[in-house]
């Protein structure tokens, strides 16, 4: 009897994965179903939404259809909405009905956002951390006329660590570029000690560039309680105000609703999953994978899309040495990049990697390069990204 493989998302943790184990099982003979469980039909790539927000990408150059995956991998394709996963009994519901078993679970649903958590700040903010997001805020950016606009981090960590710090540069040059005159204020929850010693190499190179930039200022250690709309004015809770013309929030971090109330839930901060490093098995069940962004917290590695690409391949590993029954160490880069654009220039920040006790994986991250070009190459690896997908073909047919 064949394995079978469920795929839970269809975003890059499930293509990594997926096109993984459908290779080299095809190349060592061994037969898998697999099935990918999605409620879009899209394939996004998250990481390009600022560049839609900012007005130096289309929708079309951030997604690919789904089905191009499936298609080309040899997985069935069920466009619904999961609603319901046990792990205990290897089954997973959705919305229209279907009941799913499995024999390997991959859990690649991303992220949820509670907004909720903080009444106003849905209604008063924009973002980039969805497509829709990404597109409200290319429409208020259009009619920004000036003045002050707030960057807004609730809580930490959220996804994409460095996104406020980067973000501050292209609003400022958006601005510019636009004849609009604009100050641009970071608001974030860690104080700046705790800050520095989170990023201290990068938290200096970063602030450097900001006073490059100009029109840029820090607000550290600012807890949110509001935000009122009607005012535009954001309330904290040691009682202090600030008003903002427009305000872009990073979205406070939470599990997707159906694993909500399951054991995949980390223990120690019910806002992430929880996984293992650097096999990225749960830590309750064998046959359950999480390589997916909310889980990287659980292991100590940055709560971005570089990780999860390497756990995705990691986790796969895992399955087809399962598969093949075979036994040896499950690699994990002892080093991986992550790029951010600053606006006026771009900057490479390497993250060194190695096993800690426990399951978890000891970091230390340094800039490594600091240039415009490096700008151009991560916009040419984002389009190259979405045009692979596009262009997917069946393994079985030969180009």
């Amino acid at each position: 009897m064949p394995k079978r493989i469920l795929y839970l998302g269809g975003g890059a943790c499930t293509l990594v994965a997926l096109r993984r184990i459908a290779e080299e099982a095809r190349k060592a003979g061994i037969e898998v179903e697999h099935t990918i469980v999605t409620n879009s039909e899209w394939h996004y790539f998250p990481a390009f939404f600022p560049d839609v927000a900012l007005g130096e990408a289309e929708p079309d150059d951030v997604r690919a259809p789904v089905e191009n995956m499936a298609r080309a991998y040899g997985a069935r394709l069920v466009l619904d909405t999961v609603t319901r996963v046990d792990p205990a009994e290897r089954l997973v519901e959705t919305a229209g009905g279907e009941k799913l078993g499995y024999d390997y679970l991959f859990v690649c649903l991303g992220t949820r956002y509670g907004w909720e958590d903080y009444p106003g700040l849905k209604e008063a903010a924009v973002h980039n951390y969805t497509l829709e997001g990404a597109l409200e805020m290319r429409r208020a950016l259009a009619e920004f006329r000036g003045g002050d606009i707030v960057v807004l981090v609730p809580e930490f960590p959220h996804r994409c660590p460095g996104y406020p710090f980067e973000v501050l540069g292209r609003l400022v040059y958006h601005a510019r570029r636009r004849g609009v005159k604009a100050r641009v204020r970071l608001v974030h929850a860690l104080p700046m000690k705790a800050a520095l010693e989170h990023l201290y190499d990068l938290a200096v190179t970063w602030h450097r560039i900001h006073e490059e930039i100009g029109d840029i200022e820090y607000v550290m250690g600012k807890q949110v309680d509001h935000v009122d709309p009607s005012t535009k004015t954001i309330h904290f809770k040691d009682g202090e105000t600030m008003r903002y013309d427009l305000l872009v929030a990073t979205p406070p971090a939470r599990p997707p609703k159906p694993l909500e109330d399951t054991p995949l839930v980390w223990s120690k901060d019910p806002r992430f999953l929880e996984t293992t490093f650097p096999t990225f098995r749960s830590r309750s069940y064998d046959d359950v994978f999480v390589p997916t962004d909310s889980a990287m917290p659980s292991v100590n590695l940055p709560f971005a899309g570089v990780p999860v690409h390497y756990a995705a391949v990691a986790a796969a590993d895992t399955v087809l040495a399962e598969l093949k029954g075979a036994s040896g160490p499950i690699l994990f880069p002892d080093s991986m990049t992550i790029v951010l654009d600053f606006g006026k220039t771009g900057v490479a920040v390497v993250f060194d990697v190695e096993p800690a006790p426990g399951g978890v994986a000891k970091t230390k991250p340094y800039i490594a390069a600091k240039h415009p070009m490096i700008k151009l190459l991560k916009y040419s690896f984002y389009k190259g990204w979405i045009r692979s997908v596009k262009d997917l073909v069946p393994l079985h047919v030969s180009t």
